[in-house]
């Protein structure tokens, strides 16, 4: 009786273990959870390429990835990241020129168009025009081979060959293939259209001012700017789920800014070749500001994806040793050795995750330096410090900015009265744009963040400075306080986030 009730409990407990993720292999993540996925790596290939060619590679090695598929994504990252010393577009084009040749993409229509719009946009940026030419005109048979949305990609293709074509010197013939395109996508209101309509107007205006025939450019590009303050007022009208639309809000306003910038920069260009200077200086103004806006926005981006993905890791890290803790009571009335072996993976698990966690604070915070530093560099010197002309917003930026450069948070004193103090600001004022203008709710969690985030940056910075001298340096009263908030912020203590850090780096 006994022994089948043992053997009845050994059974419970195998099953407790599998349900909780254990395998095998020492608790590694199964596929469908890794990290390596395409996904991952094609969402920060502009700005990480080299971090995005290591996941894909570690995606084909757990099977996430076919070969084919990941040499495809490395001509992508190669050919369009955004840091240009890592730019190899020779090395895209033998790719894409090796998948051309690939069984996997031959038997795919679809497959063949990736390839083959990977390949001309590389020929074109190498100035092979007569391979851009070639591959464009394979890339115009493959679409309508796709067809439905694919019919536009044709057009953009069309348009390619057009430019192609004035490229080689037969200008007429190649503007009488861009005209035809522009016009049989003038009045089209679906996103493909809209997106090969630019592409193709793009061209034209291109050609048309490397002729300096710069007066013929203007009304192509007002017609740009019309078609997409069209598109950012009715975004549902243009809805048709290609491949290229934008699927967020976000995404949207930022692909109609990059056009919309990208053309007031033709406009400007003619109004300056055609000695329209005060034309200029106005849609030159528009291009400054809206650049500003972008580089503030995109930094402000990467910071807060940065954060979102650390709440996930967090949460994930709770749920994971919420779950851990739950089996180990469950079990430990039936098989105290099972339980220590449960406590070990347990340790492990959450080793692991604190090393990634630490480094992702590391890197949120170098992100949040580097966005403070680009701020500083575009921001003029000799700016109206009149605070009470400020709007809420600009008198927060101002005092943040201070308080950031002059280290005031370091101050455990510092509080909303030396801020009233120091800008000569009534309480109300003080409150108003803390609780309004930034994104804290007082300003003592707004204080908190600075004085946390400086201490991590100590703790990875000065190994040799003690947990309370940490504390005091970056202005807590006491070593208990700073270590508790320390732990509720960033999900560990100060002594396991120095240890996670310092692993990540042996």
């Amino acid at each position: 009786m006994k022994q089948g009730l043992c053997l009845i409990l050994l059974w419970i407990a195998t099953m407790m273990i599998s349900c909780t993720g254990y395998n095998r292999a020492g608790n590694e993540p199964a596929a469908r959870d890794t990290v390596y996925t395409q996904q991952a790596a094609m969402s920060i290939y502009a700005y990480q390429p080299l971090r995005a060619l290591e996941i894909i590679d570690s995606a084909v090695i757990v099977g996430n990835m076919s070969e084919w598929r990941a040499d495809m994504n490395r001509a992508r990252v190669y050919s369009a990241t955004q840091i240009k010393d890592l730019v190899r577009l020779d090395t895209a084009e033998t790719i894409c020129k090796r998948l051309l040749q690939h069984d996997s993409v031959l038997a795919n229509p679809k497959r063949q168009q990736d390839v083959l719009e990977i390949l001309t946009y590389t020929e074109r940026m190498q100035n092979d025009t007569v391979g851009w030419l070639k591959y464009s005109y394979e890339l115009v048979e493959v679409c309508r081979q796709v067809g439905s949305l694919a019919f536009y990609d044709g057009l953009r293709t069309e348009a390619e060959i057009g430019a192609a074509l004035c490229a080689l010197g037969q200008m007429e013939q190649g503007m009488l293939k861009l005209d035809s395109v522009i016009t049989a996508l003038n009045d089209v209101n679906t996103f493909a259209a809209l997106d090969a309509f630019i592409i193709a107007s793009k061209r034209k205006i291109i050609i048309l001012g490397s002729h300096n025939r710069y007066a013929e450019t203007l009304p192509v590009a007002r017609r740009i700017i019309k078609r997409l303050d069209d598109f950012e007022a009715n975004p549902e009208v243009y809805h048709d789920g290609s491949h290229r639309e934008p699927k967020t809000d976000e995404k949207r306003a930022g692909y109609i800014r990059f056009y919309r910038n990208q053309t007031q920069n033709y406009i400007t260009a003619a109004y300056t070749a055609l000695s329209e200077s005060s034309s200029m200086l106005a849609t030159f103004s528009q291009i400054e500001n809206g650049a500003r806006e972008a580089t503030a926005r995109e930094h402000i981006a990467r910071y807060k994806a940065l954060e979102k993905q650390m709440e996930v890791e967090r949460q994930k890290t709770k749920a994971d040793e919420a779950t851990l803790i739950a089996f180990g009571i469950g079990i430990m009335a039936f098989l105290a050795v099972l339980f220590s072996v449960i406590v070990i993976r347990k340790n492990s698990a959450i080793s692991r995750k604190n090393k990634i966690l630490a480094q992702q604070i590391a890197e949120s915070l170098n992100y949040k330096e580097l966005y403070l530093q680009q701020k500083d560099k575009q921001e003029p010197e000799n700016i109206d410090n009149d605070l009470n002309a400020m709007t809420d917003e600009q008198l927060f930026h101002y005092i943040n900015d201070i308080i950031i450069k002059e280290k005031l948070f370091l101050d455990s004193s510092f509080g909303r009265q030396t801020v009233m103090e120091r800008f000569n600001l009534s309480k109300e004022r003080v409150g108003t744009i803390f609780a309004k203008r930034s994104e804290y709710h007082k300003m003592t969690s707004y204080i908190l963040q600075l004085r946390l985030e400086y201490a991590a940056k100590l703790l990875v910075e000065q190994p040799e400075m003690s947990i309370m001298q940490i504390a005091e340096t970056s202005g807590f009263g006491s070593h208990k306080y700073f270590s508790n908030c320390f732990h509720q912020h960033f999900s560990m203590t100060p002594s396991e986030f120095r240890e996670a850090k310092q692993n990540t780096l042996v």
